[in-house]
């Protein structure tokens, strides 16, 4: 055919495969999809390990930057409440005598009982 041709030129087209040829591809397609499945079961592992190790350390690191932003600190332990009735107001005060927190005191809280005044006696 080369002899009878006048010149040679590189084409693209279209053949027909065989039926061995297309079992053979398939053959090498299916070993190929197990090699991919293998290997994603392996990284789908790989990032369970990953998120496990990382997210106390995330975590950690989002409360850090929200104090760092609000300048405050959220502390959860047990206050101290006293009245005074005279103004009318409930304080909290942590356990180092801090007042932290301070409100209008409720009507139950206004009146004045026993106790209130055996306290502010001594």
């Amino acid at each position: 055919m080369k002899d009878n041709a006048d010149r040679t030129e590189s084409f693209n087209y279209s053949r027909e495969l065989s039926n061995g040829e297309i079992q053979e591809l398939q053959s090498h397609l299916s070993q190929d999809m197990i090699t991919v499945d293998k290997a994603e079961q392996v990284l789908k592992v790989a990032k369970e390990v990953f998120k496990a190790a990382t997210k106390p350390v995330k975590q950690e690191i989002a409360k850090n930057l929200q104090m760092i932003r609000s300048r405050v600190e959220e502390v959860k332990e047990d206050v101290y409440l006293i009245k005074d009735i005279e103004a009318g107001k409930m304080g909290y005060y942590s356990k180092a005598g801090i007042l932290v927190f301070e409100r209008n005191l409720t009507p139950d809280e206004m009146q004045y009982s026993i106790t209130e005044h055996l306290r502010k006696s001594s």
